[in-house]
């Protein structure tokens, strides 16, 4: 299960550098840290189930421009309409929390190929392919696809932004791989990082994360995603596994 809320978020100060780490304190551990900026979930309602989905777990944001559109971006943007960038596992239970709590908007998902659209649309998720021209922004965006489909992780970070109005919130999912935790110990927002130039992994994601900051956005870096084997394949029994997220 995940619980999803967005709240405003101040401007952040940007990085003196693209390669420096990035400041625990200008991050969010979700559910245990004091830090207000925090995404908590509202109290009993934070709990949302998922809609079934096909084997085909996850849809991720995309690099190619010609494949035919199924969907365009909105002439006009409400001021609830949300932008998913990667609309898979995690992005379609954040629309789904999101559409309860906001009944009357728009959801659109941006993707890599239209192969998944016609799942997208049975959801109610409007989609659309990376590069859809648009001359409105969105005051939500949520930024939830992996970086082991693209070349330029930051770059497709700096390209979403740009659908981003500045208003409401941009939120980028990392990962609490990025602490230098050993022995399953426990962590927070003051551990210290992976030091830049250890794991090429890590590095994707702490320039990723340097340049959410550098727009203003909000990082939260998730340990998990637990998902029920029933959605992933009807022949199996009813279980809770984990998926990696980092």
């Amino acid at each position: 299960m995940v619980a999803v809320s967005f709240a405003p978020a101040p401007k952040v100060p940007k990085f003196p550098s693209s390669t420096s780490p990035i400041s625990p304190r200008k991050v969010h551990v979700f559910p245990n840290s004091p830090n207000p900026r925090i995404l908590r979930p509202k109290e009993e309602r934070a709990f949302v189930s998922m809609p079934p989905l096909s084997s085909s777990s996850s849809t991720a944001l995309g690099m190619s421009n010609s494949a035919e559109l199924k969907a365009a971006f909105p002439s006009v943007v409400g001021s609830n309409d949300l932008l998913i960038v990667g609309p898979g596992v995690l992005g379609r239970i954040v629309a789904e929390k999101w559409r309860q709590d906001h009944p009357d908007c728009q959801i659109y998902g941006q993707t890599m190929t239209s192969d998944h659209h016609d799942e997208l649309i049975e959801v109610g998720i409007n989609p659309c392919l990376r590069g859809t021209k648009t001359d409105n922004q969105f005051p939500y965006v949520i930024f939830c696809a992996p970086p082991s489909r693209t070349a330029d992780y930051p770059g497709d970070i700096r390209l979403a932004a740009s659908n981003w109005s500045g208003e409401g919130s941009f939120l980028f999912t990392s990962s609490t791989s990025v602490y230098d935790c050993s022995n399953n110990g426990l962590c927070n927002e003051d551990s210290p990082l992976v030091p830049i130039g250890r794991n090429p992994r890590i590095d994707v994601l702490l320039k990723a994360e340097n340049a959410v900051l550098e727009v203003g956005g909000t990082i939260l870096r998730l340990a998990g995603l637990y998902i029920s084997f029933k959605y992933a394949s009807p022949k199996l029994e009813h279980t809770e596994v984990p998926m990696s997220i980092g």
